[in-house]
């Protein structure tokens, strides 16, 4: 990647010997379900698609018609399907997560199309969030013409911490995608304490991506609380998307998903996740050094 490091490959050369035939037939579809609640005051999301086959170019087909909502003890959130995206379900742009409360997500729909709904349930904690004081800039001295985030805050008084790191170039996210997420554990820090550690690597030099920097930039880095179960979830994703390291490492197993199907004889498998998180932002304008 290249606004964090990542371990490095190694390049190897073979030769086969023996023919090998692969069955490229689609398989039967899945019931996707991926979204979020978050402490922030917007419209959170879930999206409901039906997974599409591996050469496919097109995008997965959106499902619409379902039932859904959030529920935390008294309060429940009825999601929307958005009129211009098939598939996407919105709440209203008041609703927020509270930290330290437990969320509960149910989806209600007819995947197969037989005239019977299935229910979908998944629940997940929404941690709290750490502090974030300030940001600065530096050349790297690690990797040449690449300028290095540092961050310092504090962890919230909690027994794990696992974070998300997300950056902001002018209001314009530049890790919009599951392969830029940047996750680390409590154990990666000595202390409680966030002391300048460096959390963005961007490239000055390649024109095709949004890194490079102008003077007068307004950087922003949002650093979210999350739980052990999503971090497994991004850290497992991206590791498909990167492929296995070793090389020559087993196959990848499919995602974990913590959505389960209420209803017996389910039709579908079902893949996604659903996730709670608090986030906390700092930004600073960039001065060229």
């Amino acid at each position: 990647m290249k606004r964090y490091i990542v371990s490095l490959l190694a390049l190897c050369l073979f030769s086969c010997t023996e023919r090998i035939d692969i069955n490229t037939e689609a398989s039967e579809p899945h019931l996707v379900i991926y979204g979020y609640i978050t402490s922030d005051t917007t419209r959170h999301e879930i999206r409901i698609t039906r997974s599409s086959s591996y050469f496919a170019t097109s995008r997965p087909e959106g499902i619409s018609h379902a039932d859904v909502r959030i529920s935390s003890g008294d309060s429940v959130f009825v999601l929307t399907e958005n009129p211009s995206e098939a598939g996407l379900y919105q709440t209203q742009g008041h609703v927020y997560g509270i930290e330290g409360e437990s969320y509960t997500l149910s989806v209600s729909l007819d995947f197969d199309e037989d005239g019977a709904f299935e229910t979908y349930e998944a629940t997940s904690f929404l941690p709290y969030a750490p502090e974030v004081d300030s940001i600065d800039f530096r050349d790297s001295d690690l990797i040449d013409k690449f300028i290095e985030v540092l961050l310092w805050g504090r962890l919230p008084e909690q027994d794990e911490n696992y974070l998300s790191f997300h950056i902001y170039r002018n209001d314009k996210q530049l890790t919009s995608h599951l392969e830029d997420y940047f996750v680390i554990d409590d154990e990666y820090l000595d202390k409680k304490e966030i002391i300048g550690i460096s959390c963005f690597y961007l490239d000055q030099e390649d024109e095709e991506e949004d890194d490079i920097l102008e003077e007068g930039d307004y950087i922003t880095v949002r650093v979210d609380g999350i739980t052990k179960e999503y971090a497994t979830f991004i850290e497992n994703a991206q590791s498909e998307l990167w492929g296995s390291d070793p090389l020559f490492s087993g196959p990848p197993a499919n995602l974990e998903t913590n959505i389960q199907c209420k209803t017996q004889n389910a039709p579908a498998d079902i893949s996604g996740f659903f996730t709670a998180f608090s986030g906390r932002r700092t930004s600073r304008v960039y001065h060229h050094q």
